[in-house]
């Protein structure tokens, strides 16, 4: 009986569908789940624990700062800062306004960049072979340590490979489908370099060679295209034109940029030895900075450096040769601005300079993928094939996010020990009319960075940075502001030798990391003369004729220092307080016969002067005015007392009806003699 059911059995086994029919009819379904895959872990690695890997600000990114906070101050900078132009940093200004200007902001804008340069990396990739293969190297670029740094990072280059993957993108649209808007796109996209990093700066140059090439081939671009798009770069370099004319040294063989370049036999040698060292990073030794790369490792892992060079083979092949070719021409171009650096061959290989190359790079690595996928399938079953396509996925982003999250945060200096923020977090703990001077810098591994602790400061205004050999015993009322804390570097007992005669002055304190490595020393000055505010009145110190503490009504429009600058075009204006008072209190005493005042704006006026001198005197002068010019200066004869003014107490009073919008002194100059 059982013999007789086997025969119905097995019939019943072969009727199910083979594993490969069912893997091939939920092929749709399983792309679809790819994808999806792909993007979350393209978002997670990118913003899983944003703030605290990488952890300090550098100097490079220090520069940066201090461009987006004129951008969202309102004072709309141009200008090339050593030799990051300004796109990058008005793309960061949005971030910086809703958070802040702070090292998050910069970052949040740095992987959001990133995020653009992998949609073109998929939108290429999509182009040339199809969704599955796009998914596949939007993964692997997304994944990839190389890149990765630079998406966290916060630094101006993350926009290099935006540009360059949107450049190639526009160029394969117009191999497929000839049509002008593509070009006059590309040669804005690449013109954009100039305005971002040297390593963009031969993406027009990428443009017109790959132009060049299509004319040897097709689509062939008509001579009027030609034309339109050299007469497009033109134009729009003509604001990076007259960038160079207003910092024309930073050109030339004395400056930053051309520094680096030397045009010589020698030079020429050298450039050629940078060509090799840059192309040998990908597969033998990377670049040795620990912030940018994993210290001297190549800017591929093991297996993606083998499929990388696969992947190069498989485009310079027909019948993708065309496409391969453009591929090739912007990748090497974004070699060439790290191959001008002779005068210091130590930065070759440059994974910063050349960061341009990198979605490239990813292309050729998930090519030679491609390629051995195709060639497994005609030897294996398409399940096999599969299934080792994955295994080497799998190796391959273990080993990068063990690459970033393990060696590279673990390879930061001082063990990614953010000082700069420890500094900070110190010092918004403290009272708010607390002075903040940090005795010199970069004590640890280039940190801390005082830009970075002033633009995260609550209260920026109260940080001062000054150097050890601005303190003395003897003159340090007239350094320091009180109250006031210190800080200064571990490696030292006191802020500066010369205090060792008035150490007692300085109760330090150690702070240290949560690891326990020592940060900075910190002490509250003992002794100094405290700021007593006084009510309704700002107080601050200033320098004029010796240090003083001022006290003056609110303002609307202005600074106090503009007041004391001798120039008549500047000016402060109250915020509405009628009489406007103004008091110094100088420090040490001071001889004056006269003061003069320039006004705005008075018609009938009152200025009372109250004059307290070192011998304890007392003085008032009032004078009544009227009738004088729209900008009227008054001159008051003091007394004559040897022992020197203490404080001058100065009141403005408007004796007009008072105005609609209310009273609003303005006060041009002030000048004692």
């Amino acid at each position: 009986m059982s013999a007789a059911k086997r025969p119905a059995k097995r019939a019943k086994r072969s009727t199910k569908p083979a594993l490969s029919t069912r893997l091939q009819a939920a092929a749709p379904q399983l792309a679809t789940l790819a994808f999806w895959g792909m993007l979350l872990a393209v978002l997670a690695v990118r913003f899983w624990n944003l703030e605290h890997l990488q952890a300090e600000v550098f100097g490079d990114i220090s520069t940066a700062t201090i461009y987006v906070w004129d951008i969202v101050h309102g004072r709309w900078p141009f200008y090339i800062p050593l030799s990051t132009g300004p796109l990058f940093h008005y793309l960061a200004a949005p971030a910086a306004l809703a958070l802040g200007l702070n090292y998050l902001s910069l970052k949040l804008t740095s992987v959001l960049i990133s995020l653009g340069a992998l949609a073109f990396t998929y939108a290429l990739a999509r182009r040339l072979l199809g969704p599955l293969f796009a998914t596949l190297a939007t993964f692997i670029a997304g994944i990839s340590y190389w890149l990765l740094i630079h998406s966290r990072l916060g630094n101006v280059p993350i926009v290099v490979p935006l540009l360059a993957a949107a450049l190639a993108w526009l160029l394969v649209c117009y191999i497929q489908q000839p049509q002008r808007r593509y070009l006059l796109w590309a040669a804005v996209v690449s013109i954009l370099g100039l305005y971002t990093y040297p390593g963009a700066y031969l993406l027009p140059a990428a443009l017109l060679l790959a132009m060049l090439l299509l004319h040897f081939s097709a689509p062939r671009p008509p001579a009027a295209d030609w034309l339109r798009v050299i007469a497009l770069l033109l134009i729009l370099a003509l604001p990076y034109a007259w960038i160079v004319s207003q910092n024309a040294v930073a050109f030339t063989s004395e400056g930053y940029l051309g520094g680096k370049f030397e045009l010589s036999a020698a030079g020429l040698w050298q450039m050629a030895q940078n060509g090799l060292k840059a192309l040998a990073a990908y597969n033998i030794r990377g670049d040795s900075i620990s912030r940018v790369n994993i210290a001297h490792r190549p800017h591929l892992d093991v297996i993606s450096g083998v499929f990388f060079l696969l992947g190069i083979v498989f485009w310079l092949r027909q019948p993708r040769r065309r496409e391969g070719m453009i591929l090739l021409i912007i990748f090497l171009l974004m070699h060439v601005p790290s191959m001008l650096v002779v005068a210091n061959s130590t930065e070759v290989p440059s994974a910063t300079r050349t960061i341009g190359a990198a979605p490239l790079a990813y292309l050729f690595v998930a090519s030679g993928l491609w390629q051995l996928g195709l060639w497994l399938r005609t030897r294996l079953s398409k399940v096999t094939a599969t299934a080792i396509l994955v295994l080497l996925v799998a190796t391959i982003a273990a080993l990068n996010l063990i690459g970033y999250f393990g060696a590279y945060i673990n390879g930061l200096p001082y063990r990614n020990t953010p000082i700069a923020r420890h500094i900070t977090d110190y010092a918004n703990l403290l009272p708010d009319n607390t002075q903040v001077y940090l005795v010199g810098c970069c004590w640890e591994s280039s940190m801390p960075e005082p830009i970075s602790i002033h633009d995260e400061m609550d209260r920026p205004a109260n940080f001062h940075h000054i150097q050890a050999d601005e303190l003395s015993c003897t003159a340090l009322e007239a350094t320091l502001q009180g109250p006031a804390v210190i800080i200064w570097s571990y490696r030292e007992s006191l802020p500066a030798a010369q205090l060792e005669a008035c150490a007692e002055r300085f109760p330090a304190q150690l702070f240290t990391s949560r690891a326990g490595l020592p940060m900075f020393h910190a002490a509250p000055v003992q002794g100094l003369r405290v700021i007593e505010p006084v009510v309704g009145l700002e107080s601050q110190w200033v320098d004029w004729h010796g240090q003083a503490l001022v006290h003056y009504s609110s303002l609307d429009s202005g600074r106090i220092e503009d007041v004391l600058d001798g120039n008549f075009d500047s000016l402060m204006r109250g915020a509405g307080a009628n009489p406007l008072v103004i008091e110094f209190e100088f420090e040490p005493a001071r001889q004056a016969r006269s003061l003069q005042l320039t006004l705005a704006g008075l018609h009938e006026f009152e200025v009372s002067l109250f004059l307290t001198y070192e011998d304890g005197s007392l003085h008032d002068i009032k004078q009544n005015y009227s009738n004088l010019p729209s900008d009227p200066t008054v001159s008051l004869e003091l007394p004559a007392n040897e022992s020197g003014l203490r404080i001058l107490h100065i009141e403005i009073k408007d004796l007009s009806p008072e105005p609609a919008n209310g009273y609003h002194i303005h006060v041009r100059e002030l000048v004692l003699e």
